[in-house]
């Protein structure tokens, strides 16, 4: 049997760190493909190819988007295990990315397989009113709902999702009751918001402005870093004073871990370069986006740690169930 030797370990870690540079200096040399976990024409999908469109031309190689909707976005994130670790299988990840797994079981472990290499968008979203309904700022609402428990309902586009997670977390921190209402996806439930069976909802951004201009729903605050310019007068949930309800909704290229540090480097700064570009940020700012401001790959794998533990404690808490 082979020794091997302390010298001998040495130098094959140092080989290795030559033969792991020598691969990101000549990466990309094919074409990468980035798999999106929702539907075509959604949110997801537009964020996607808004940055990935002018990382190709960076990379000087195409980035093939793939679609691969179903089981809460688990079919596109299973095959990045399964996947080389070697920078050309991506995956847009959502919050659904840390939620999911503490909803349903799932193929794959949420942190241990995977490394962000850029967070590239933070949806915008607003808690919006029946006008019917006599409040006019979060603060209202909460003492209404507390002077009214379990009389009004709201909408829930689907368990786990950023806009339901927006709603049960005001309801777990404040400690208020208030009744949800399943539909499947947002567009189902705006006539019963409209129409005063909901009271309240919480919405995209450009979908929330239409109907809050028209004056057909009434905007609260809005779930953002910054104020929408469309609302001007609406304050963020910070600035109402209730920070620590708010839900980032945020969108992450990753890949596999494990994919060596110089290939991450390249992605990185490929996407931060992307970012910067007019262009991508007034697709994303029409999608209802905002960009972030720049974190590194270890930045954004301590907020996913964070997210996965805060948000599986407020799916423990409210009891909140997988869809089936």
């Amino acid at each position: 049997m082979k020794t091997i030797t302390r010298r001998g370990a040495i130098g094959s870690a140092a080989l290795w760190a030559v033969a792991s540079r020598a691969m990101a200096q000549a990466f990309p040399v094919k074409p990468m493909r980035m798999l999106v976990p929702f539907p075509v024409g959604g949110i997801v999908d537009i964020v996607t190819r808004a940055v990935t469109e002018p990382m190709q031309a960076d990379l000087g190689q195409p980035v093939v988007v793939e679609p691969r909707p179903g089981a809460n976005g688990t079919l596109a994130t299973a095959l990045i295990p399964q996947a080389p670790a070697d920078g050309y299988s991506w995956v847009m990840a959502t919050i659904s990315h840390v939620v999911v797994p503490h909803l349903q079981p799932v193929s794959y472990d949420a942190l241990g397989d995977f490394q962000p290499v850029a967070l590239v968008a933070v949806a915008t979203s607003v808690a919006t009113v029946n006008p019917a309904l006599p409040v006019t700022t979060l603060k209202e609402l909460i003492d209404y709902a507390r002077a009214n428990p379990g009389k009004l309902n709201y909408m829930n586009p689907g368990n786990g999702t950023s806009l339901h997670l927006s709603v049960e977390l005001l309801k777990n921190r404040y400690r208020i009751d208030m009744t949800g209402v399943p539909y499947r996806g947002v567009p189902p439930a705006i006539p019963d918001l409209l129409e005063g069976r909901l009271q309240v909802g919480f919405l995209p951004g450009p979908l929330s402005i239409q109907h809050v201009q028209s004056g057909k729903l009434r905007a609260l605050a809005v779930l953002a870093d910054k104020r929408i310019p469309a609302m001007p007068d609406v304050p963020t949930f910070a600035e109402a004073g209730f920070a620590d309800a708010q839900v980032m909704s945020w969108y992450v290229i990753a890949v596999r871990a494990g994919t060596p540090a110089p290939v991450i480097e390249r992605l990185h700064a490929s996407a931060m370069k992307a970012l910067a570009g007019p262009e991508t940020r007034d697709r994303l700012a029409k999608a209802g986006c905002e960009v972030p401001q720049p974190r590194s790959p270890a930045d954004v794998m301590a907020m996913w740690k964070a997210d996965y533990t805060r948000y599986g404690k407020l799916v423990k808490e409210a009891g909140i169930k997988g869809e089936t």
